[in-house]
């Protein structure tokens, strides 16, 4: 039930997600048997209470045991639900290979290793466009980078 909101809060932690939608997601999760102080607090606010709105969001979500994660933590996660994802045939690989490029040049701790494989899946998923009739091998190679990448 509180999975909605780690979700919720792990966007907010990698700057995706908007603050004037706090409240319904509060909503959301008071419907769903979620219960906090702080969460009841959040339902009740209107969109424009975007400050408050975020702050409340972070009260609650300590409240429910969950603080927030660090920006690599939230990445890393994003990275390997991707990956199990696109083993089991439920991401198209050039998608999962954007998606995971993305969260790798988002890394605050990033290196030498993370930024080749990062640009790797980006030439990988341009090849996947743009050469139709090779895609079955640029698939096996977006396979292999990301094996790699699960493999740090």
């Amino acid at each position: 039930m509180v999975e909605r909101l780690v979700r919720v809060a792990d966007d907010r932690v990698l700057g995706r997600g908007r603050s004037e939608e706090l409240p319904m997601v509060a909503a959301e999760a008071l419907a769903r048997g979620v219960d906090s102080p702080a969460l009841r607090e959040l339902a009740g606010l209107g969109r424009s209470d975007v400050r408050e709105a975020a702050e409340l969001f972070e009260r609650a979500m300590a409240e429910l045991g969950h603080p927030p994660r660090s920006k690599d933590a939230v990445a890393w996660a994003r990275i390997r639900d991707i990956a199990d994802r696109l083993f089991t045939r439920r991401a198209a690989p050039p998608n999962a290979a954007e998606d995971i490029a993305a969260l790798l040049c988002g890394l605050a701790e990033s290196d030498e290793r993370t930024d080749d494989l990062a640009l790797r899946l980006v030439v990988l998923s341009d090849l996947w466009l743009d050469q139709p009739a090779d895609r079955p091998a640029t698939v096996a190679d977006i396979l292999s980078t990301v094996s790699e990448i699960r493999d740090l």
